[in-house]
């Protein structure tokens, strides 16, 4: 699946079902992860994200495939012998500690990898003070969860699974309860502590701007499938079926040439020649959105051909002023994908 990369995290061929349902919720699901790479599972709620997790992290086996790590598989290894740290949706925090004590918590009882000794109380002290360095925790020990803002939060319960040295970090949908605002903030942060550490990473989001923002691969996923595994750029610009097009971004399904393209809003340009656009149509409404405006357009002629479509314009609102519900508008394309 990739070239020229070393694979810290393997999925073949895995399945699953709950007991007692018959129907798998994780179908014949395979995937290569690079080492050092962010990686998020994307689709909707229900898809089968949070399974794969528990099934990478030991918590679920998979009825057929095997999961592994390093080239090792992970049949029969517990969850807490795999080298994989979580960090939950809820952040699982330990209320009554400190953050010093959180994240101390799992160090206690962490072998060393050498000697298979438990660590020193003085070697669990500097790990723990050196992870907290790395991601600015060192002025909030003393503190407890309730004293700390979301995206701090989110810092401790990142600091407590790499403190462990994990080879594959999981993260379960982690920036959810934060506001939109705060969201954005801890999303670049936490972009930059994975670049600096380069642990690989494996996220999980419904959410395709949290995905595209961070990723260095997606996997969209739908009804427990892998559907499309690549870039950003890649299920962005080159989707290669109706359910990435339109779960990654919007998309307007145009009939062009005979065939079917998808066209993002924002790949819509106005036609400010006196020669008709490739699409003529009405304007039926418009959404100011600050520096763009969403306007759903009554396509009536593309390519100079009668039609009947409806498609979703993303236009600069500062060129779009005069344009007014029921006005005429005509537009290019600066960009098509055949799907």
């Amino acid at each position: 699946m990739m070239e020229n990369a070393e694979i810290a995290l393997s999925l073949k061929n895995i399945s699953y079902s709950y007991k007692g349902n018959t129907a798998p919720v994780v179908k014949d699901f395979s995937l290569d992860v690079a080492k050092g790479s962010f990686t998020t599972l994307l689709g909707p709620s229900g898809c089968g994200k949070t399974t794969l997790l528990r099934l990478i992290s030991g918590f679920l086996v998979p009825s057929t495939g095997t999961v592994e790590l390093n080239g090792i598989n992970q049949k029969g290894i517990e969850p807490d012998k795999r080298k994989i740290g979580m960090v939950f949706q809820d952040y699982a925090l330990f209320p009554h500690m400190t953050v010093r004590q959180n994240i101390l918590f799992g160090l206690k009882i962490k072998r060393d990898k050498l000697s298979n000794k438990k660590l020193s109380k003085e070697q669990q002290h500097e790990k723990a003070a050196k992870i907290a360095e790395n991601l600015d925790l060192q002025n909030l020990m003393e503190r407890f969860p309730n004293e700390l803002s979301g995206g701090q939060q989110q810092r401790v319960a990142l600091a407590r699974a790499l403190v462990l040295d994990p080879e594959v970090l999981l993260m379960d949908e982690p920036l959810s309860s934060l506001d939109t605002k705060l969201r954005e903030k801890v999303r670049e942060e936490l972009k930059m502590i994975q670049q600096k550490l380069k642990i690989t990473t494996v996220y999980v989001t419904h959410d395709q701007e949290e995905a595209l923002s961070l990723s260095d691969k997606i996997a969209v996923i739908n009804d427990g499938a892998l559907l499309q595994y690549g870039t950003p750029r890649e299920l962005y610009f080159k989707p290669q079926d109706d359910f990435t097009a339109d779960f990654v971004g919007r998309a307007n399904f145009v009939p062009l040439e005979n065939e079917t393209y998808i066209i993002r809003p924002e790949w819509f340009e106005l036609n400010k020649t006196e020669s008709p656009g490739v699409v003529e149509g009405k304007v039926v409404s418009g959404s100011f959105l600050g520096d763009r405006t969403r306007f759903v357009i009554a396509a009536e002629k593309l390519e100079g051909k009668s039609c009947n479509v409806a498609l979703t314009a993303d236009l600069p609102t500062l060129e779009t002023n005069f344009l007014e519900e029921g006005g005429s508008v005509s537009l290019n394309i600066s960009h098509k994908w055949k799907i």
